[in-house]
């Protein structure tokens, strides 16, 4: 299955989301191509592979300065660890669990209020249950009334978000998709099981 496909899958789900205007300077800085979210993971890991083969290239010349890099270097690790342990607690409890209709290249969903047409959010979503956390930014489609629900129902086009945050987000929609197609024929045995019992 090609990467491109499954970018287009759309499905209905639960996810945990949290979100906010950007402000004009922002916005201004966007445009400029000077903002984008950060992708933590990868720049982490990059440094991670520098200070090792740093370190790799001084053991021969100064084994206990390179074993003093080392240990400094796993201290660092760790409070960097526990700083996104601790940002992830008080993440989770800034989502808000949203009934969503979403695929690799964007989403739509119910919320209380309105978000002007064209309007560029940052966005966070928390995907259950793994609680992987995407990060990126998003561009309001539309925004329209939904008198029956009376909430606004938003369509937003995902941007700028990274190679790592949209594989996460794929992997998720094509899981969450079998996931829902097996259920789908679980209930349909179930039910045909219980017309052949009243016959």
């Amino acid at each position: 299955m090609s990467h491109e496909r499954r970018r287009f899958f759309r499905i209905d789900d639960s996810i945990g989301v949290a979100y906010r205007l950007l402000s004009d300077e922002e916005l201004a800085d966007q445009l400029d191509g000077e903002i984008k979210p950060v992708d933590s993971m990868n720049l982490i890991a990059s440094y991670d592979n520098k200070i090792a083969n740093l370190c790799g290239q001084l053991q021969t010349r100064d084994p206990l300065v390179a074993e003093l890099m080392e240990t400094l270097n796993a201290k660092l690790s760790a409070v960097i660890n526990q700083l996104e342990l601790d940002s992830r607690l008080v993440r989770r409890v800034a989502y808000k669990v949203h009934e969503v209709n979403i695929s690799a290249c964007g989403m739509a969903l119910f919320t209380d209020e309105s978000i002007p047409e064209g309007a560029t959010i940052s966005l966070e979503m928390s995907l259950k249950p793994g609680n992987h956390l995407v990060q990126c930014y998003a561009s309001v489609v539309s925004c329209g009334m939904d008198e029956e629900k009376q909430k606004f129902y938003i369509r937003m086009d995902f941007a700028n978000m990274s190679e790592h945050d949209q594989e996460i987000l794929i992997q998720h929609i094509v899981r969450r998709q079998g996931d829902q197609l097996r259920e789908a024929r679980q209930d349909t045995r179930i039910e045909v099981a219980g017309d052949v019992q009243e016959d």
